[in-house]
C-alpha cells in the first residue's frame, strides 16, 4: 500500500503538469477574447434600445471587456495591476459603492473607463507593431485597435453630454431626455459614420468642444487606418521577400 508521502508527490506532479498544459496553450497579452468581446458588446450596443433583457448582456459584455483587457495587459505585471486597480474602482463606481451624485458617478465611470481603454489601446498598438509579432496577431491587434478607438470616442462623446448637455443635436427628443443605453447606441453610432468619414448628418456636433472631439475622432481614424495598413502590408511584404 503506498505510502501518504508517495500519493502526495503523485498529486503534486500531476498539479505541476496540469499548470504547464494551461500555460502552454493560454498566453499573456493574448487578442482573439478581447476582438470577439469588443465585437460582441458593439452589436449588444445597438441592440440594447430594444429590449430590457439584451441591456442585462450588454452589461455582461462590459465585464467580458474589462476581463479581455486584463488579459491583454497581462504581458506585462506592471500594467495588469493597474488595470486591475481602474478595474476594480469601474465595478465600485457602478455598484454605487461611493455616495456620490448620479451625475457625478456617470462622468467618473465613463472618464475611468476611457483611461482604462486608452491604457489597453496602447498594448495593443505595440503589440500590432512590434516586428517579431506573428500576422495573425498584428491582423487580430488591428482589428481590436480600430474597435477600441471607436469606444473611447463612443464614451467621450457620451461625456460631453453629460457635461454639457446639448452640445449634439439629433432627430427626435433631446438627448438629455433618453435612456443611457440609448444614449451609447447614438454615440456609437455616430463615433462609426465619423471614424470612417461618412457623416450622414442626422446628428450633428453643437458645441465647440464636441466639434473639436468629433474633429480629432475624423482624424485619428485616416491616420489609423493609413499607417496600420501600411505597416501591415509592409510586414507581409518583407516576410515574402
Amino acid at each position: 500500500m503506498p505510502n501518504q508521502g508517495s500519493l502526495e508527490d503523485r498529486a503534486t506532479s500531476r498539479s505541476h503538469r496540469v499548470l504547464q498544459t494551461v500555460r502552454s496553450h493560454v498566453q499573456p497579452g493574448s487578442l482573439p477574447l478581447l476582438l470577439v468581446a469588443a465585437l460582441l458588446l458593439y452589436v449588444l450596443n445597438g441592440l440594447a434600445v430594444h429590449s430590457n433583457a439584451i441591456g442585462i448582456l450588454v452589461e455582461v459584455a462590459r465585464a467580458g471587456v474589462m476581463c479581455a483587457g486584463l488579459y491583454v495587459l497581462s504581458a506585462q505585471r506592471a500594467m495588469l495591476w493597474l488595470g486591475a486597480l481602474v478595474v476594480a474602482l469601474v465595478l465600485t463606481l457602478e455598484g454605487r459603492w461611493w455616495a456620490v451624485d448620479p451625475w457625478v458617478d456617470r462622468v467618473l465611470t465613463d472618464s475611468i473607463t476611457t483611461g482604462f481603454i486608452l491604457l489597453v489601446l496602447v498594448v495593443v498598438l505595440n503589440e500590432v507593431f512590434r516586428s517579431t509579432t506573428t500576422e495573425r496577431d498584428a491582423v487580430m491587434g488591428a482589428l481590436c485597435g480600430f474597435l477600441l478607438i471607436l469606444t473611447v470616442f463612443t464614451r467621450l462623446h457620451a461625456l460631453l453630454e453629460a457635461l454639457y448637455p446639448g452640445s449634439y443635436h439629433a432627430d427626435g427628443p433631446p438627448l438629455a431626455e433618453r435612456s443611457d443605453a440609448a444614449l451609447t447606441a447614438i454615440f456609437q453610432y455616430f463615433s462609426t459614420i465619423t471614424v470612417t468619414t461618412v457623416g450622414y448628418g442626422d446628428i450633428i456636433p453643437v458645441t465647440p468642444a464636441a466639434r473639436m472631439v468629433t474633429g480629432l475622432e475624423a482624424i485619428a481614424g485616416q491616420l489609423y487606418l493609413a499607417v496600420v495598413i501600411a505597416t501591415l502590408v509592409g510586414r507581409m511584404a518583407a516576410r515574402r521577400d
